[in-house]
C-alpha cells in the first residue's frame, strides 16, 4: 500500500515515497479488506507458485513474500505469453486462499501485476541475489538457496 514507511512501486510511475493520503483513496475505493497472508500461507503460496511451474515446464528460479504479496521470478522456453503465465500462476494460487476463507469471487492478488521481463544477466542476478533472498521480511527460496529463513520482524 501506499501508506507503507520504505514506499511503493505505482504502476507505469516506478517506486514512489510514501502517501498515506494515497492509501486512504486506495482503501475507499476497495472491495475488499486488504488481504494479510501468514507465515504458513506465505509458505504454502510458494510451494504452490513451484508446483506450477514444474508441471508446467516452467522454471521459477526464485519467490519472496510479504503478508501482503508475492514474488515469482519465472523463466520459459516455449511460445506462452508472459499474460497466460502470469494468470495461470494467479488463478491456481487464488484457490487455497478462497478454500481456507470458505468465499467465492474474492479476489485475492491485483489486478495486473507486475510484467518486468529481465533480459538482461545484471538484472536477473540483482534479483536472484539481493531482491529476493534480502529485500523481503517473509517466506524466501530460490534455487540456488533453497528456503531462507524469514526476517525477523518487530511485532510478529
Amino acid at each position: 500500500m501506499p501508506d507503507n514507511p520504505r514506499g511503493f512501486a505505482q504502476q507505469g510511475e516506478g517506486y514512489q515515497p510514501p502517501s498515506p493520503e494515497l492509501a486512504d483513496a486506495y482503501r475507499g475505493a476497495a472491495k475488499f479488506d486488504t488481504v494479510e497472508f501468514d507465515a504458513e500461507t506465505e509458505r504454502f503460496l510458494i510451494e504452490i507458485a513451484h508446483q506450477v511451474c514444474s508441471r508446467r515446464g516452467w522454471r521459477m528460479h526464485g519467490s519472496a513474500t510479504e503478508p501482503s504479496h508475492l514474488h515469482a521470478l519465472v523463466s520459459w522456453r516455449d511460445g506462452t505469453r508472459w499474460q497466460d503465465v502470469r494468470g495461470k500462476i494467479k488463478n491456481i494460487l487464488s484457490l487455497e486462499p478462497s478454500r481456507r476463507a470458505g468465499t467465492v469471487g474474492r479476489r485475492w492478488f491485483v489486478e495486473g501485476a507486475s510484467r518486468k521481463r529481465v533480459v538482461e544477466q545484471g538484472h536477473f542476478d540483482y534479483l536472484m541475489r539481493t531482491y529476493i533472498p534480502k529485500k523481503h521480511g517473509g517466506r524466501r527460496w530460490t534455487e540456488l538457496l533453497s528456503w531462507l529463513e524469514p526476517k525477523r520482524k518487530r511485532g510478529r
